[in-house]
């Protein structure tokens, strides 16, 4: 276990599109159970859920995690993983997002040790290459753009970058991110000081707000991973994905 690592995972009850989903159950393990025992196996440091709900508070103490219960003001999962972080040593925070039931302990890592040696960048994160052609105009399917360095230039819920047709690349390939961050210490309590930024306004995208205000945010290149859940019909894309892995 690194000891300079915590891993925060926000489990919002009240979420707009999908109430509860945290909760909701896949092949009878609730999200926020698959999502908790990914980030035990990383292995990358103490876990941490953090919630607005007693619902949530009284499941993550069932499974026999440490569970916290944040302030009603806390408008963001970042607000959320910065109140639940103070008190604690750690150099990294992890905001493991409480929606990603079939995060790879591997993607955590790889993420991790891509900041650790980018000492210039201030977040780290991942992206995979999209094989999905129906994902590249899903706008719930965030896309980047990124430098020769693997840090990312931009964030869009549209496709990006966009594939003239008379570009002389004639093969370029769409990132979607993961979406996790791992923020250094330092700046993530710059981050929250922050005022929310047009970009991230227009796109409803938070990471657009570090990019407004110069941090910068190394990018790991992951395998694919399996389905968020972000709307209730995504239970169901999980269960056949599950399915589909266990009988590989």
């Amino acid at each position: 276990m690194d000891k300079n690592c915590l891993i925060v995972i926000p489990a919002r009850y009240g979420s707009q599109r999908f109430p509860g989903k945290v909760l909701s159950a896949i092949a009878g393990k609730p999200v926020l159970q698959w999502c908790w025992e990914a980030a035990l196996r990383s292995g990358l440091g103490e876990v941490i859920i953090a919630t607005e709900h007693k619902k949530v508070l009284n499941f993550a103490l069932s499974l026999g995690a440490r569970a916290v219960m944040t302030s009603p003001r806390c408008q963001s999962g970042t607000d959320r993983i910065y109140e639940a972080s103070r008190g604690t040593k750690a150099d990294f925070i992890i905001n493991m997002q409480g929606d990603e039931p079939f995060m790879e302990p591997a993607t955590l890592l790889k993420a991790y040790k891509k900041l650790k040696a980018s000492p210039a960048c201030d977040i780290g994160t991942a992206c995979s290459r999209i094989a999905d052609e129906k994902d590249i105009n899903n706008p719930n399917c965030v896309k980047l753009a990124m430098d020769g360095s693997g840090n990312a230039l931009y964030f869009s819920r549209s496709p990006i970058p966009f594939h003239h047709p008379l570009s002389e690349i004639r093969s370029y390939p769409y990132y979607k991110h993961c979406g996790f961050y791992i923020y250094r210490r330092a700046a993530l309590a710059r981050f929250v000081k922050l005022k929310p930024s047009p970009l991230e306004r227009l796109e409803r995208l938070e990471q657009l707000r570090a990019l407004e205000n110069g941090m910068k945010i190394a990018v790991a290149e992951v395998p694919t991973p399996g389905p968020a859940i972000d709307v209730p019909a995504d239970i169901r894309t999980a269960a056949v994905f599950l399915k589909k892995r266990l009988n590989k």
